[in-house]
């Protein structure tokens, strides 16, 4: 991104495919695990985790691309 002419360096870049891979890492992996194990609050949890990686991962690249 320049601003101003400087060259700025944003931690958005790099959070971005970190989101994205946690969430969907936690939602293949981890959910599955819980259900065979019948740990039902824990499946919850990370379930919702899941998700907001996903959905965060996924507003940041929006983000980045129109605004950033």
């Amino acid at each position: 991104m320049i601003s101003g002419g400087y060259v700025a360096v944003s931690f958005i870049s790099y959070s971005i495919p970190l989101f994205l891979l946690t969430g969907y890492l936690i939602l293949q992996f981890d959910i599955k695990e819980y259900r065979v194990k019948k740990m039902e609050k824990e499946r919850k949890l990370s379930k919702f985790l899941g998700w907001t990686n996903l959905v965060l991962g996924v507003l940041l690249l929006i983000t980045d691309y129109f605004i950033l």
